[in-house]
């Protein structure tokens, strides 16, 4: 009879121990899942923001209009040029500096390299 009781008291605690186990697992899986949430939205939001920025930036850079009212604005006329107007220089840089072509070509690398690393001016979405 003790020993009936004593296995009832140990298996209702063992019970009691994996249902509290149970819940506080699930508990923890909650808090994870509203973390990562909230991670993804913060992450979807700053990719949304980056999209409007290059969006205005590519609709300014490319809308001929915009060009359109440039050129009316500053009374400047397009036109095709001819043939005898048009004029072929192979490495301008280089026409209008007095320096031996090694010094120029390397010059010219380190410029392109470092422009590389140099920050581009954009614009910004702000709200």
């Amino acid at each position: 009879m003790a020993k009936i009781r004593f296995f009832k008291i140990i298996s209702s605690i063992l019970l009691c121990a994996i249902f509290a186990l149970g819940y506080v697992h699930q508990e923890i899986e909650i808090v994870k899942t509203g973390f990562n949430i909230n991670k993804h939205r913060h992450e979807v939001s700053f990719l949304l923001d980056q999209y409007r920025s290059l969006v205005y930036n590519l609709s300014q850079l490319e809308s001929p209009r915009r060009i359109e009212d440039t050129l009316c604005v500053n009374k400047i006329a397009l036109c095709v040029p001819e043939a005898d107007n048009i004029r072929r220089f192979d490495r301008v840089d280089l026409a209008y500096r007095n320096e031996n072509v090694e010094s120029a070509e390397r010059e010219f690398f380190l410029v392109r390299f470092f422009d590389r690393f140099s920050a581009k001016a954009e614009a910004k979405v702000v709200e």
